[in-house]
């Protein structure tokens, strides 16, 4: 098995398709941090001195008519309380302008690094499920899988030994461009003085979510995979994910709030960020009519974990049930 595993990391390593997504996924890393470098910069001065002229307008206003303006919320909000029969709270303490709301300023890169690697890790999980689908799918469909049979008949390993090396072939790829967001990151922060205030705390953080994402890149990988077997053609594998991912991610998901928990993405978004939050539009009614409000959920990581983990053993299993027994030619 573990020759075979050799012979078939270097059969992933040498495909055109492997290194042409891998320059793709370089690009994307690149325009990545261009987008990060582009965020963290601070306002110009001619930026911050429109923007200081904005709030010197809304605090003259402000003086002048501040009074109404609270005495109309607070009017607003008991009315609200009276119709509905709810604790209501409008905010009406926080509307005097602040210098703050005005003036952009660039996070610290303890809060900012969280949101580079999750928008990194789906462009790694992207080349993961290509490399992974490619490698299986065009074999299958060129034929070269039913020749590579006649050396090695025991499908089961050769199964095995393809599923392995696309998880473990995408892994040295997809851990150097997570060290290059982190690194570059660090980098474009420092530059703008916004590293400073990274623990060791922030540190360990950052290198378990690039290990979750890791973990997850491999799975991905082994997935597509077995959908290349399943499917046998690299363009049905993709139709497949991406017909899943616009009728139910974005179309289903719209209509069936309390589904959510069972969305791929959103399962993924509680694998890499350890836990996530979604919102649910609940509506109550009563003898004053329906009120409908937005309710904040949580996502706990052991769901994520085990959704994602369930669902590509099913696929897995399901790829080496046909492939076991259907022809290949």
């Amino acid at each position: 098995m573990t020759r075979l595993f050799r012979v078939e990391l270097r059969r992933l390593i040498s495909r055109r398709l492997v290194v042409l997504a891998t320059a793709g996924a370089v690009v994307v890393t690149g325009m990545l941090l261009f987008g990060f470098w582009q965020s963290s910069q601070p306002m110009s001065g001619a930026e911050r001195a429109q923007a200081q002229t904005e709030y010197e307008r809304a605090r003259a206003d402000w003086e002048e008519n501040g009074e109404e303006y609270l005495a109309q919320c607070l009017a607003d909000e008991e009315l609200e309380r009276e119709t509905t029969g709810q604790d209501v709270d409008y905010g009406c303490q926080d509307m005097e302008p602040k210098e703050e709301w005005f003036l952009r300023s660039a996070p610290p890169l303890k809060d900012s690094l969280p949101g580079v690697l999750s928008g990194g890790a789906f462009q790694l999980l992207f080349l993961a499920f290509l490399v992974g689908a490619t490698f299986t799918a065009a074999e299958a469909s060129t034929g070269s899988l039913s020749n590579w049979l006649t050396f090695e008949p025991r499908r089961l390993r050769v199964y095995g030994s393809k599923l392995l090396a696309a998880a473990v072939g995408v892994l040295p790829v997809t851990a150097v461009l997570l060290g290059v967001v982190v690194a570059g990151a660090w980098a474009i922060a420092g530059s703008f003085g916004l590293a400073g205030g990274m623990t060791a705390q922030d540190w360990s953080g950052a290198a378990a979510t690039a290990g979750r994402i890791l973990a997850l890149c491999a799975v991905v990988a082994a997935v597509a995979a077995a959908l290349g077997f399943l499917l046998r053609h690299t363009a049905a594998v993709l139709g497949v994910a991406v017909g899943w991912v616009v009728v139910v991610e974005l179309m289903l998901a719209g209509y069936l709030e309390r589904f959510q928990p069972w969305l791929v993405s959103r399962n993924v978004d509680g694998w890499i960020s350890r836990g996530t939050t979604y919102f649910v539009n609940t509506c109550t009614t009563d003898s004053t009519g329906t009120l409908c409000e937005y309710t904040e959920k949580s996502l706990a990581f052991g769901h994520s974990a085990a959704y994602l983990l369930v669902l590509a053993a099913l696929l897995v299993l399901a790829g080496a049930l046909v492939f076991r027994r259907r022809d290949v030619v």
